[in-house]
């Protein structure tokens, strides 16, 4: 069979046969707007920022109760945590460095205790998950390509609509074993988006306003899947998470998210999802999410939050 990929969404395709798999997961609830199972929070590596050659390759000067792989969490009770670096694949999990639980300074009045990850950890971004029973057995970071053709998905209605559109993506990552993971959805809305005032920034973006529809993300053939991760067909606004993550990057300047790592954990799968949101121009809003399945059953795991500014 003769595999086609585009980088274009396309919009009223045709109707193509309903896919034969049961989905694994239905239910009324929007699982992927579920509060999160578990506690976690991004890490604190205080220090400065450097633009010394000499400082090459993270340009950052930590305090000296930080050296690489230390972090500060305020998750200060628990003796252990699993740790993802939100910009690649890895994981470790970490333990809590004796000592009382102390403040960092422009944190409130949030406790925290340092954690030690590997010495060769440098990453100033690492998300502190409270479920070490989550230890992925493999990962892999996720080269998506937007899926030209017929959608895995059948039309809602059955039939085109001037504001419907759909979009498909796939990755295959080794782990999989051949098989391909991916993710399919239609939406109504105005796309491409418009631009428009946003008073927080003194200029004009295009925000995205959308309404998801049916949706799915799942692993097997382009479009036969053999095991469900997540599926639901609930109209609803897109707001956050995996929602602007079944959406291509066009879809706002606003806002952005992606699907960035797949994870075999011991009864089934994970994935992140990392997403950003402009704050008012001068810097982000970051979130990262993950998503597990396991036996069946999909839900959102855990999420952590903070604004980066530039």
């Amino acid at each position: 069979m003769c595999v086609t990929l585009a980088c274009a969404c396309k919009s009223q395709r045709e109707r193509p046969p309903s896919p034969q798999t049961t989905p694994a997961v239905a239910t009324a609830a929007l699982a992927a707007r579920n509060e999160p199972a578990v506690a976690a929070e991004y890490g604190i590596v205080p220090g400065r920022r450097s633009f010394d050659e000499k400082d090459a390759p993270d340009h950052y000067i930590r305090e000296k109760d930080y050296p690489p792989g230390v972090s500060a969490v305020s998750l200060p009770d628990r003796p252990r945590l699993q740790a993802f670096d939100v910009d690649s694949n890895g994981s470790a999990i970490c333990t809590r460095i004796e000592g009382q639980p102390f403040e960092l300074e422009n944190h409130g009045n949030a406790k925290f205790a340092r954690f030690g990850c590997p010495d060769d950890w440098r990453s100033l971004a690492v998300v502190f998950v409270d479920a070490t029973e989550f230890e992925p057995m493999h990962a892999e970071q996720l080269e998506w390509s937007a899926l030209a053709g017929p959608s895995p998905l059948p039309m809602p209605g059955g039939k085109p609509a001037p504001d419907l559109h759909d979009y498909a993506a796939v990755a295959r990552p080794g782990l999989l074993d051949g098989k391909w993971l991916v993710s399919a959805a239609w939406f109504s809305g105005e796309y491409p988006p418009r631009k428009e005032r946003d008073e927080l920034r003194g200029d004009t973006i295009a925000f995205g306003h959308y309404q998801l529809l049916d949706r799915t993300l799942f692993i097997g053939e382009l479009l036969k899947p053999s095991t469900v991760l997540y599926r639901a067909n609930e109209s609803i606004d897109v707001r956050e998470g995996i929602e602007w993550a079944l959406l291509p990057l066009t879809a706002s300047e606003k806002e952005h998210a992606t699907i960035s790592t797949l994870y075999e954990i011991p009864n089934g799968y994970m994935v992140k999802v990392f997403a950003e949101k402009d704050h008012e121009g001068f810097g982000v809003d970051e979130s990262t999410y993950f998503y597990a399945w396991e036996k069946g059953r999909w839900r959102l795991l855990a999420k952590a939050e903070r604004v980066r500014l530039y």
